[in-house]
């Protein structure tokens, strides 16, 4: 498997992680959690923040996200 779809397939994990942890923290379905994150872009911006994001435990990834939904 070539560096670039590893990385794609990477990416992807952090964005599940994004949308479970999320769901979990706030007692919501997966589904729902998945459509405020993504009306809010912070589905894109996990994609961006992959470089940072995939040295990291998957926790941090959901930290990331309950950051930002806080700030803004």
């Amino acid at each position: 498997m070539s560096d670039k779809m590893q990385d794609k397939i990477d990416t992807n994990l952090l964005v599940v992680a994004a949308v479970e942890g999320y769901a979990h923290n706030h007692n919501l379905q997966e589904k729902d959690a998945y459509q405020i994150l993504a009306k809010r872009n912070l589905l894109s911006l996990v994609r961006e923040q992959y470089p940072a994001l995939h040295t990291q435990p998957l926790e941090e990834t959901v930290s990331f996200v309950e950051d930002v939904m806080k700030r803004s």
